[in-house]
């Protein structure tokens, strides 16, 4: 049926097209009655308007940001609220546009345009466009409700760290630091005390607005302004947005799988992985050339896989309150690493790589600053001079990544200074402390909250073309931990940030897992963490042994296994603190290294089909409803279940076994027993040893069944120090 319908029309005739007219399309549906309309996608309501439950608001309000080293507190405040409930027009064709009125604002007209774009792989996008037709008023801000089911799921969000289902909570979609401490308890508490460094649930360096929902889409939002994802309520999903208008794109496919597919290859599914950083262990060290290679002997004697150096200190260090610190002035330091350039090539001749640090900051007692403030190449504040931040005991300025001559400047700084040096990768840091009283030599192009959240993918960006200018991508590996919607079509490798150095599900080892499996969700199919946590304070936060081996254990079934000393090193335990620490962590970096040939396999489907690596549950087993709301538990590819240990003294682990046509296998024991699920198996977890099966059927048996005969469980004698 196409044409108009309008409130002009005659009673009856008016009331009987209100009830009828529907819009015939292959999934798109489009019901109108006499209070409001229904529009569905293959039967499943996305938008539904009833005089009591409008899908359009509009307000006015003003909101005052307030930044200190990168954590922000958002003071928002609505002023006017105005409820869209009037139907006047909707047009039927092959698409369906309906304009709204609101009873409060006679003078405001609200246009809501949808459309529906059918793909030949069986998936189809849907999308929404709300914008203001005609006001005589100003307003700058906005709510859209999305339809929900009471028992619908929801992930995704980015990279969140609290919550894997998203139901229930409302999520700021807000770059920032994720906090040190996020519970409001002892750590978070006594972090606020220092500047408001405290986290709550929902801080993350990647927040995305964007979520998967059990009903098989994906919700894709792209504005970059301040914007609520709010979930609280059971009927409805709630997007508020700082804005005047509003667009999403919804991505349907016929399974969980094949969406998160589509959306991962349509943001810029993350290329192949170099072989060289999966082959064992990254050792982050540092203090100089001399210890740098003193730790790596050390390692190589006890029979480690050492993939990489890890060098964050290569342009020197300064030490502060918080600890241990980068001097951010992005040139090799000979004084402090004399002939590294000797030693990178030596270890590259080993098939091993040195990785240094970066982030898009430059201190202000560095070279670099100085040639950046006087070229121009600095954001500024107002009056035009350079903006300094504290980023904890001392200034630095931040390169104007949106100025394309700044950019190109700094590409080439880190080509010249970086990749000729033959460094293998880096930690590209930071990129969420944009403030709202920065700006940018490209004066209006952004507003200041686009400013901020735009940040991390302008930083993602560069950090791709330095790869491709240079012949490197695929060679070369960056990890970041900053980002948004966009990032991912740019980065190769993320990393989950600075958890703390223990076992809180708030901010510990057990908010790694659910930061892999939200981003693998939201389009950033592979990921690591620092192994043991970053994030240490004396004497409340330290890491333990048992931390740190149980952390490399879960590390050796991720993509890339990688240590770091933490912001206090000697408060910590390490890789070298003791013999049988070493033994042990040989050990499980020979398993990282032996599973090579298929972690390779899966960084070839992540990069042809956008198949997250690691992944949850319920995308391989949909049809398992009990998979859908495991959150500390993974799937490594589609034939390795890992069930890591995140509590302190854990001694059995209780795993969740997905239904199926295929059994189970428990990797560590030679006899094979297979277990069919859906079921929860208990098994023991000694040290070492994590609860990780296998596919009975999987092609990759031979491999699993390696690491059986020579890492099992039947071998443990010869792993036990002496």
């Amino acid at each position: 049926m196409a044409g108009t319908i309008t409130s002009l029309l005659p009673g009856v005739l008016t009331l009987f097209l209100l009830l009828t007219a529907t819009l015939a399309r292959a999934k798109l549906d489009f019901k109108l009655f006499q209070d409001g309309f229904i529009i569905t996608v293959d039967g499943t309501e996305i938008l539904h308007q009833t005089a009591e439950e409008p899908v359009v608001w509009m307000g006015y309000g003003h909101t005052n940001f307030t930044e200190t080293q990168g954590n922000f507190k958002v003071e928002d405040e609505v002023l006017v609220k105005v409820e869209v409930t009037t139907f006047i027009e909707a047009t039927i064709s092959d698409f369906v546009y309906i304009i709204l009125r609101s009873y409060e604002d006679t003078d405001l007209r609200i246009g809501l345009y949808v459309t529906e774009d059918l793909g030949d792989d069986g998936c189809s996008t849907v999308n929404v466009l709300v914008n203001v037709t005609h006001t005589i008023n100003t307003y700058n801000r906005m709510w859209v409700r999305f339809y929900a089911d009471e028992e619908e799921r929801v992930w995704g969000g980015g990279e969140q760290y609290t919550y894997f289902n998203l139901r229930g909570h409302d999520f700021p979609i807000w770059t920032s630091e994720q906090g040190v401490g996020r519970d409001n308890g002892t750590i978070a508490s006594l972090a606020n005390l220092d500047g408001g460094a405290g986290g709550d649930y929902y801080t993350t360096y990647w927040p995305q607005a964007s979520f998967l929902s059990s009903r098989r889409y994906s919700l894709l939002i792209p504005d970059r302004k301040y914007l609520v994802l709010n979930f609280t309520e059971a009927t409805r999903h709630e997007v508020y947005v700082h804005d005047h208008k509003f667009s999403a794109s919804m991505v349907w496919c016929p399974s969980l799988l094949k969406t998160v597919q589509t959306v991962t290859t349509r943001l810029g599914a993350q290329p192949q992985l170099p072989d060289w950083i999966m082959t064992g262990a990254a050792l982050g060290v540092q203090r100089g050339t001399e210890e740098m290679l003193f730790y790596y002997d050390l390692a190589v004697a006890a029979g480690a896989n050492v993939s990489a150096l890890w060098i964050q200190d290569w342009s020197g260090t300064t030490e502060t309150l918080f600890g241990h610190r980068v001097f951010w002035d992005w040139r090799w330091n000979q004084t402090y690493y004399p002939d590294l350039d000797v030693a990178i090539q030596n270890l590259m001749e080993e098939g091993v790589r040195v990785m240094a640090y970066i982030n898009p900051h430059l201190v202000e007692e560095g070279d670099m600053f100085r040639e950046a403030a006087a070229s121009g190449y600095l954001m500024t504040d107002a009056e035009g001079e350079v903006y300094k931040q504290d980023f904890g005991g001392f200034l630095a300025g931040t390169v104007d990544l949106f100025n394309p001559e700044a950019n190109n400047w700094y590409r080439d700084e880190i080509i010249k200074n970086m990749v000729e040096l033959g460094l293998g990768g880096w930690m590209a840091d930071f990129g969420e402390y944009t403030a709202l009283d920065m700006y940018s030599a490209t004066g209006e192009l952004y507003d200041p909250e686009t400013r901020h959240n735009l940040l991390p993918e302008e930083w993602a960006r560069c950090t791709r073309e330095v790869l491709e200018s240079s012949g490197q991508l695929g060679e070369v590996v960056p990890f970041m931990r900053s980002g948004g919607l966009g990032s991912s079509g740019y980065q190769v490798l993320a990393w989950a940030g600075d958890q703390n150095v223990d076992w809180s599900l708030s901010d510990g080892l057990a908010t790694t897992i659910v930061a892999a499996l939200s981003l693998a969700v939201s389009g950033m199919g592979v990921t690591h963490f620092d192994i043991g946590g970053y994030t240490t304070l004396p004497p409340l936060l330290t890491r333990s042994k048992e931390l740190f081996l149980r952390s490399c254990e879960y590390a050796a079934f991720t993509p890339v296994m990688r240590t770091h000393e933490g912001n206090i090193p000697e408060a910590n335990h390490q890789f070298y603190s003791d013999e049988d620490t070493l033994t042990l962590f040989a050990r499980l970096s020979q398993i990282h290294a032996t599973l090579l040939p298929y972690t390779r396999y899966l960084l070839q489907e992540l990069s042809t089909t956008g198949t997250p690596v690691q992944r949850p549950l319920f995308l391989d087993f949909e049809e398992d409803i009990g998979s859908w709301d495991i959150e500390y538990q993974y799937l490594y590819g589609p034939d390795l279940l890992v069930a890591p240990v995140i509590h302190k003294g854990q001694e059995t682990q209780t795993v969740y076994l997905p239904g199926g046509e295929s059994g189970w296998v428990y990797l560590w024991e030679e006899e094979e027993e297979v277990l069919l699920g859906p079921a929860n198996i208990t098994v023991p977890v000694s040290l070492g040893y994590p609860a990780v099966y296998y596919r009975e059927d999987s092609l990759w048996r031979p491999l699993f069944q390696e690491i059986v005969q020579e890492f099992g469980l039947a071998k443990k004698a010869r792993w036990v120090s002496s």
